[in-house]
């Protein structure tokens, strides 16, 4: 029999150990969760996100996308990630109001005039100081920034052809004050529910409107118990991933920079990718029994002068912020 002595065993031990021990360390897996459906365009932008980050790093970085609101709303995915319990999230910009108030601007309606203007606002200071207010105070982190989100119309149980038409109506809202007043300012009332429980409250009269991406319509099936879909983009966003900061100084500085740049590349995927849904979503939600009314926006924005002049320094806190957006052509 062959002997093998203390030493070398000791040796091929301690050896396998720190085999281990780096190849453990040699895939990180991030949680990634979000609100949508599979099937919507952000979910789909986020497993390409996913495809490129894991490309990027030969494998050593993965990432495991947790749909529909599996991890909870997405007010509690933001504070998970803050008490380190989850890593990133996918979804827009409005719950950032939160943490840096002036982020709440981007939850007022018509602050942006269409998706050139919105990308043009990407790349200006006021946008860049936003983001780094949110870093700096909240500790998100963006991946992925440059996702033009389509405009979002209204999808309703009675048809809306005017401002007019929403008096008395209630309106589904997120907690976000500036959703809230841009249809206060239109007449409606507003009932605050989570997205999820949407397609309940139309179908049972607790709503009567809701408002997101058509996507986000199709998604649930809402056309199905609000049949009346009115395209005026009542509110522009950006869809984005963030990552919880402490989170990313911990991977490596070739990790960071390829979820930066698959973020980009991502953002980019999405922005073509929601354009091409929703004209295919609009088409399947008319073959479902959707009635589609196209009407003049100008009517509704003119309604917004007085609230936006109300919200200054209120709802954000950058005296200006609003005038300095619109000046940006």
């Amino acid at each position: 029999m062959a002997h093998i002595s203390l030493r070398k065993l000791i040796f091929a031990g301690a050896a396998l150990l720190v085999a281990s021990t780096v190849a453990g360390a040699e895939t990180v897996t991030l949680r990634l969760g979000n609100i949508t459906d599979p099937q919507h365009s952000e979910t789909k932008a986020q497993e390409y996100f996913a495809k490129r980050v894991e490309e990027k790093t030969n494998g050593e970085v993965k990432i495991r996308i947790f749909s529909g609101g599996q991890l909870g709303d997405a007010p509690s995915q933001l504070e998970a990630i803050r008490l380190g319990a989850q890593d990133m999230y996918a979804g827009g910009t409005g719950n950032f109001g939160k943490y840096v108030d002036d982020w709440n601007i981007t939850t007022v309606g018509f602050v942006f005039r269409d998706t050139d203007h919105f990308m043009k606002v990407l790349d200006s200071e006021p946008y860049k100081k936003m983001e780094q207010d949110l870093l700096d105070k909240a500790g998100f982190r963006m991946v992925l920034r440059n996702g033009a989100r389509p405009g979002k119309p209204v999808i309703s149980t009675k048809p809306i052809m005017s401002p007019d038409d929403f008096k008395g109506l209630k309106v589904r809202v997120p907690p976000w004050e500036g959703f809230v007043k841009t249809f206060e300012a239109m007449g409606a009332k507003t009932v605050g529910l989570p997205w999820g429980e949407t397609y309940l409250a139309l179908k049972q009269g607790v709503a009567e409107v809701a408002c997101a991406t058509v996507s986000g319509f199709y998604g649930q099936s809402l056309q199905e118990v609000a049949p009346y879909l009115t395209l005026v983009d009542f509110f522009s966003d950006s869809f984005t991933i963030v990552i919880g900061d402490k989170k990313f100084q911990g991977l490596s500085p070739e990790h960071q920079q390829a979820l930066l740049d698959a973020g980009t590349e991502a953002g980019e995927y999405y922005t073509k990718l929601a354009v091409e849904d929703q004209k295919e979503i609009i088409e399947k939600m008319i073959d479902d029994g959707a009635v589609v009314i196209r009407v003049n926006p100008e009517p509704f924005i003119e309604k917004m002068g007085p609230v936006v002049a109300d919200m200054e320094t209120k709802v954000w806190s950058t005296a200006g912020l609003f005038d300095a957006i619109q000046a940006i052509k």
